[in-house]
């Protein structure tokens, strides 16, 4: 039903009309000006409320930092007799960080007496992968006199996070010789990887029935081709008492990036490494 059917509706806007019948045009002109005018007084009253709330509102600063990196921490040292007046020694440093290495860490270790008399001192650097315990091996030295401790300092140390690498290999026909005339260790690696492998450093320690390192050595191999088999020997100049068993902890600086090599020069990195800042 039209609204014009409603009795009640046409009798409302009779008198409606005759209510403004009698208005003159002049304040109908003003009507229509005022509200031209108020339309835009309406906008720019609605913008100075919206300034007027947002100069109180702060927005939450929001910060990127990179991962805090833990510190690398000597965790054992120990020095060894291996013949009339021939030492050696060693130190454990451990990364607990899961993702983050050291491409390149200054070290110093200086052999003394107790009294503080320097024997003799080795300064070197060393990669240290991530989430590893990294043995270092000082190379044997002759002293008339007899050291007592070994101090070990590390320099700046600078986290790089790990490549997006895997290393793969498998250690074979591990054997010991302990006899009287020396002690002397066998074992092979096997390249698995598609990749030659430029150099495998080879730490090795050597525990006895209660787990206590009674000897290290080391050495590395170098241009290990994929699919190759490389074995390697360990020897020292005398028995050594009480070895049951030899841990050998393959390393390969996967922070070097021409480490990895095959002839159609695919590298395996697929990723850039990223510095993050020194350890305090």
């Amino acid at each position: 039903m039209a609204l014009t059917d409603n009795d009640r509706i046409q009798e409302l806007f009779l008198v409606v009309g005759d209510k403004l019948a009698p208005v003159n045009k002049k304040w109908w002109y003003a009507l229509v000006i005022f509200l031209i005018v108020l339309i835009p007084f309406y906008y720019l009253a609605k913008y100075s409320f919206v300034q007027l709330i947002m100069s109180g509102y702060h927005a939450p600063e929001i910060v990127y930092t990179a991962g805090i990196q833990e510190s690398l921490q000597i965790i054992d040292k120990k020095i060894f007799i291996l013949a009339p007046n021939t030492y050696s020694g060693y130190v454990k440093i451990k990364n607990i960080n899961l993702e983050w290495g050291v491409p390149s860490q200054d070290y110093t270790a200086e052999f003394k007496t107790l009294g503080g008399t320097s024997i003799a001192k080795i300064s070197d650097s060393t990669f240290i992968l991530p989430a590893s315990e990294k043995l270092i091996v000082f190379p044997r030295f002759t002293s008339q006199t007899k050291p007592d401790e070994i101090d070990v300092t590390l320099g700046e140390t600078q986290f790089i996070q790990k490549p997006d690498v895997t290393v793969n290999y498998e250690l074979q026909r591990v054997n010991l010789q302990n006899n009287p005339a020396g002690f002397s260790m066998t074992a092979g690696i096997k390249n698995t990887m598609a990749f030659t492998v430029g150099q495998i450093d080879l730490p090795v320690a050597v525990y006895d029935s209660n787990n206590n390192i009674v000897a290290v050595n080391f050495t590395t191999i170098n241009d290990v081709l994929s699919g190759e088999t490389r074995t390697f020997t360990y020897s020292w100049p005398g028995a050594v008492a009480g070895a049951v068993r030899a841990e050998i902890n393959p390393e390969i600086n996967i922070f070097d990036r021409n480490i990895f090599s095959q002839p159609a020069g695919v590298s395996p990195f697929d990723s850039s490494t990223q510095p993050a800042p020194a350890s305090p």
